[in-house]
């Protein structure tokens, strides 16, 4: 086993992660305690088509959970306490958490707005800090937090979930703790890829021992590194540092060389809702877009463009990119197209931020994307995307080459 080690004197590092139990429902009840003992969901009204953004625990024991509609969340509980979300306040109170972490433990990772990682050289100095940081947060917020230790820092992501709410798990040996979890408690791994790991026969994580490599390689490409690297607990503990991320993008390749603008536009929104999809997986945001264009002569050339704000909708970017191809002269046929998003950050961490104005909007995006990957790509489509799809039902299809690259 790989462990993440100190570079001044080959020491190993402790990780701890701290969760915050269901944040904005929490928040809420903190600064309402007679909701307390009640079923309360955040989100929307029934008749407005929301979901559930955070459900407290007494609402999850009527089996509603976020993502779920509230129309239906009221059908499982009729009395259930629905409250507007308040993403100022939420922010507020995640930074005092943080600031929190920051000055009793002397580091911090933040990794998204309701949790964080930091770590320490020593284990039982990890472990009372985490102690200390759980009791002044629950003391001075009125909110609990769940907390993992461990020797990797995925490790310690999974183990705060062990005891929630309020929990505080120490794993004493994290290669065993690993190999023994469900392939989907991994962080990464999501409702699709499990089902496909589900398919191969891998229900737990050391069962991918039983899968060769080339048939990972065969089903999951690049990711099954990723997944043998968890299965031997060799995977790098810079994969939770959001900031190893510098951009997100993707190519396409014609498959005829096109001047027409009406075509390229129709590629590059596709390629923007690719991008968004992945910004919203990852909880990313940026502010620098850069558009690569490729001649039928191969020779190639990039417009790069600064955003005055941090951007991540599908809509922003297409908008953004639409402007660098209007300042570009194209005076050949293109062969290739790519977008690409810039100055990657976490969002919601230390600011208020665009896409908290409209939660509705975010939630929306959530659920198209959801649908998109659980139905494939053109279950729902944008009007200007109509001559990709007119391309596509023409047999001469572009989804699976989208990111291709030439």
């Amino acid at each position: 086993m790989v462990s993440y080690r100190c570079g001044e004197c080959d020491c190993m590092i402790w990780w701890a992660h701290l969760d915050m139990d269901s944040f904005f429902a929490s928040v809420e009840i903190a600064s309402r305690p007679y909701y307390k003992d009640l079923p309360l969901a955040v989100g929307g009204n029934e008749h407005s088509r929301t979901v559930v953004a955070s459900a407290s625990y007494k609402a999850r024991e009527y089996g509603i959970k976020s993502g779920m509609p509230v129309y239906e969340a009221l059908n499982r509980c009729p009395h259930l306490i629905i409250v507007n979300p308040d993403m100022d306040k939420y922010v507020s109170v995640s930074k005092e958490v943080f600031g929190l972490v920051e000055n009793l433990a002397g580091n911090i990772l933040p990794y998204s707005i309701d949790e964080c990682f930091f770590y320490s050289k020593d284990k039982e100095d990890i472990i009372l800090k985490s102690l200390h940081i759980k009791r002044i947060v629950k003391e001075k917020l009125k909110i609990t937090a769940s907390c993992g230790i461990a020797d990797k820092k995925i490790v310690a992501k999974m183990a705060s979930d062990e005891r929630k709410p309020d929990g505080f798990f120490v794993v004493k040996d994290s290669l065993k703790y690993i190999r023994e979890k469900d392939v989907g408690d991994v962080p990464g791994v999501g409702r699709k890829l499990k089902k496909k790991l589900n398919s191969l026969g891998v229900y737990y994580v050391k069962q991918l021992d039983d899968i060769p490599f080339p048939i990972l390689k065969k089903h999951f490409k690049q990711y099954a590194y990723f997944l043998k690297e968890v299965a031997t607990l060799k995977v790098s503990d810079n994969i939770f540092v959001y900031d190893e991320v510098k951009s997100v993008g993707n190519t396409h390749t014609f498959k005829k060389d096109t001047l027409k603008r009406e075509e390229i536009l129709s590629y590059i929104s596709l390629i923007c809702q690719h991008i968004e999809q992945r910004l919203l997986e990852e909880f990313f945001e940026g502010n620098r877009l850069t558009l690569t264009f490729r001649y039928s002569n191969f020779q190639t050339f990039t417009k790069q463009r600064k955003v005055e704000r941090y951007i991540y909708s599908s809509e922003d970017i297409f908008k953004e990119s639409s402007k660098i191809l209007d300042s570009v002269n194209l005076v050949m046929p293109l062969r290739l197209v790519g977008v690409s998003l810039g100055g990657i950050r976490k969002r919601g961490i230390y600011e208020p931020l665009p896409f908290f104005e409209n939660e509705k909007d975010y939630r929306l995006k959530e659920c198209i994307n959801s649908i998109k990957r659980e139905f494939g790509e053109l279950s729902i489509m944008k009007l200007r995307d109509l001559y990709v799809f007119d391309r596509t039902i023409r047999g001469r299809g572009i989804i699976s080459r989208v990111g291709d690259g030439a």
